[in-house]
């Protein structure tokens, strides 16, 4: 005969959920151990626990992205991120990977690493849910989308992140673009080839310069160069 389970009176215990403190943007702040990323329909920020060190994303955010941003297939510069819905000015998103030493990263792997301080290197090329990393270069007649805030990074754990924010208003399918370099010199590099003077495109508008948006130049020490 099988054992009875005493059930006890009463209803059942709520599981607790902590409350965070949302930034203007509509996301917890980096330093509370939050995920930032926010639901494509509503806008709700997950708040789920962060599932690395120094990457502010959850474990099923680290798996397949912010779903407030999307990867779509450009004519011309093969794959891009634009914006699920609308975002507002100071969104914040990351560019997290394998932190690795410089001299560990095959220079073929070095076209799509990051720089960042003291000789490391941050490889997004195996995170599929790393989306800034398909971010695109604005091109002559263009301006970033977003901009780089300083570089935080304990380098406790096997990854790291670099975080960034939206530098205005930016509507629905328009790309995240993210100066490559800290000149206009060094980002019209990409734009050698001829017909590849923009990136922008009927489908996915790219900021334009009338559009006044903010510099997205990297902090000092770092590069944004692949």
């Amino acid at each position: 005969m099988a054992p009875r389970i005493a059930a006890r009176k009463g209803k059942m215990p709520r599981t607790s959920v902590v409350k965070h403190k949302l930034t203007n943007s509509g996301q917890p702040f980096i330093s509370s151990g939050a995920c930032i990323a926010t639901s494509r329909t509503t806008g709700k920020a997950c708040c789920r626990d962060v599932g690395a060190v120094d990457v502010p994303y959850c474990r099923q955010h680290m798996a397949t992205g912010d779903p407030s941003f999307r990867v779509v297939k450009h004519p011309k510069a093969g794959k891009v991120l634009v914006a699920a819905r609308q975002l507002p000015k100071g969104y914040k998103l990351a560019l997290w990977g394998m932190r690795k030493p410089k001299k560990s990263v095959s220079k073929k792997a070095q076209e799509w690493a990051f720089d960042i301080l003291n000789g490391w290197m941050l490889d997004p090329t195996s995170c599929r849910g790393s989306l800034a990393q398909f971010c695109a270069c604005p091109g002559p007649s263009e301006v970033a989308a977003i901009a780089a805030m300083p570089l935080k990074c304990s380098g406790k754990g096997k990854f790291g992140s670099w975080m960034f924010r939206t530098c205005n208003r930016l509507p629905r399918n328009w790309q995240l673009t993210m100066a490559y370099g800290d000149t206009s010199r060094q980002m019209d590099h990409f734009f050698k080839e001829p017909g590849t003077k923009t990136t922008s495109g009927a489908r996915h508008p790219a900021c334009r310069r009338r559009h006044k948006a903010l510099s997205g130049r990297a902090p000092e020490g770092c590069s944004l160069s692949r």
